[in-house]
């Protein structure tokens, strides 16, 4: 998942700032404060990203490549509201309905294929 120019880190106002969702109404985007571990560069606190991602219909999570926190949370997360957001538009193709056939007369093999 990528969004091109998006990327953005806690010690970067600006990039925080100028962020513009693009996209269809179905697109689940989060908001990952990367390189958290860089605590003392910190330009964007954890609430203010929280509320932007608020009042944007995002969701936030501090995330760090380097000490590898949250990434496969931060994935997790998205293909979970993905599937929510399926579910929510198609009920019926939420799952799958089994449904048992009624008793159909089997042809072996043997009775349709010797003479």
């Amino acid at each position: 998942m990528y969004y091109r120019g998006a990327a953005a880190s806690p010690e970067q106002r600006n990039g925080f700032k100028n962020f513009k969702l693009k996209g269809n109404q179905n697109t689940v985007v989060a908001l990952a404060g990367n390189k958290a571990d860089l605590l003392e560069a910190r330009e964007v606190q954890i609430e203010e990203a929280k509320t932007y991602a608020q009042e944007n219909g995002l969701f936030f999570m501090e995330t760090s490549a380097k000490t590898a926190t949250n990434v496969n949370d931060i994935f997790y997360e998205i293909a979970k509201r993905l599937l929510q957001g399926q579910a929510a538009q198609n009920p019926q193709a939420a799952g799958m309905v089994l449904s048992q056939r009624p008793n159909e007369r089997v042809v072996s093999a043997a009775s349709c294929c010797s003479s």
